[in-house]
C-alpha cells in the first residue's frame, strides 16, 4: 500500500476523525532530547485504517492537527505517550488531551513479561509482526522512502485495536485482593500522565536520558 505525505490533516479526513471516539497517533523525530530535536512527522490512523502522514512545515502552522489533538471528545492512543506529548508540546506548540498510553496499560495487565514494546503487543494481541529496520533513519529528510512511510503507517494501523485488545485484558482479570479492579488502576495511572509530561518539559527528567524523575523518590 502506498502513502503521501501532507503539510496538516485535509479537511474531510478531520471531519472523519472527529467523529471517532478514539484515533491513533504516533510520531517520528530527530532524537530524544526535548527542546534540541524537533517531530519531523505525525501519524494518525482511526479503526477504518484511514491513514494520515503529517510532515509539518518549519515555520508554518497545522489548525487541523491542531483541532484534532485538542479536541475533548476524540481519546488520542498512543504508544509511549510521554515522548510523543512532550514533544508535540515542545516542538509543535500543540496540547494533546485527552490522551492514552498503551506501554502503560501493557505493563500493568501483562505482568507475565518483560517485552512491552509495539512490536511485541502487535505480534501477542494480533498476531502481526512488524517490521522495524526504518526506526533508526533520518526523518528530517524531505523525501522519505516507501519503506519509510511504510514504517510509519504500521506504526498506527494496528495501535487501535491493541488498545482495544488491552482493554478487554483488563476487564477480563479478576479483582486484586484490594477489590479494585485494573481498569481502574488504569485510570489513575492515565491520568498521571499529563503531570509528568509537564514535569520533563521543565527539566524535573534526571533518569533514562530525561524520561524519568527521581522526584517522588525517597
Amino acid at each position: 500500500m502506498s502513502y503521501a505525505l501532507t503539510s496538516d490533516i485535509p479537511d474531510n479526513l478531520l471531519e472523519s476523525y472527529l467523529q471517532e471516539s478514539e484515533i491513533a497517533v504516533d510520531t517520528e523525530l530527530h532524537g530524544l532530547r526535548l527542546f534540541r530535536d524537533e517531530v519531523c512527522l505525525v501519524q494518525i490512523c482511526d479503526d477504518k485504517k484511514n491513514v494520515c502522514l503529517v510532515k509539518p512545515e518549519k515555520k508554518q502552522t497545522t489548525p487541523n492537527l491542531n483541532r484534532l489533538l485538542s479536541n475533548h471528545d476524540v481519546t488520542k492512543v498512543f504508544h509511549f505517550a510521554i515522548s510523543d506529548v512532550a514533544f508535540i508540546k515542545t516542538s509543535l506548540n500543540i496540547e494533546v488531551e485527552p490522551f492514552r498510553c498503551t506501554k502503560v496499560m501493557s505493563k500493568l495487565i501483562r505482568t507475565y513479561t518483560q517485552d512491552h514494546g509495539l512490536k511485541d503487543l502487535a505480534l501477542e494481541l494480533l498476531g502481526h509482526q512488524l517490521n522495524k529496520e526504518q526506526q533508526q533513519t533520518n526523518w528530517d529528510s524531505k523525501n522519505l522512502t516507501k519503506k519509510q512511510l511504510e514504517y510509519a503507517a504500521n506504526d498506527v494501523l494496528y495501535l487501535i485495536n491493541i488498545y482495544r485488545k488491552l482493554l478487554e485484558m483488563m476487564e477480563n482479570r479478576p479483582l486484586l485482593k484490594s477489590g479494585t479492579t485494573i481498569k481502574e488502576l488504569n485510570q489513575k495511572a492515565q491520568s498521571i500522565l499529563p503531570g509528568l509530561v509537564e514535569l520533563l518539559i521543565h527539566g524535573y527528567g534526571d533518569k533514562d536520558g530525561g524520561w524519568e524523575s527521581s522526584l517522588f523518590s525517597h
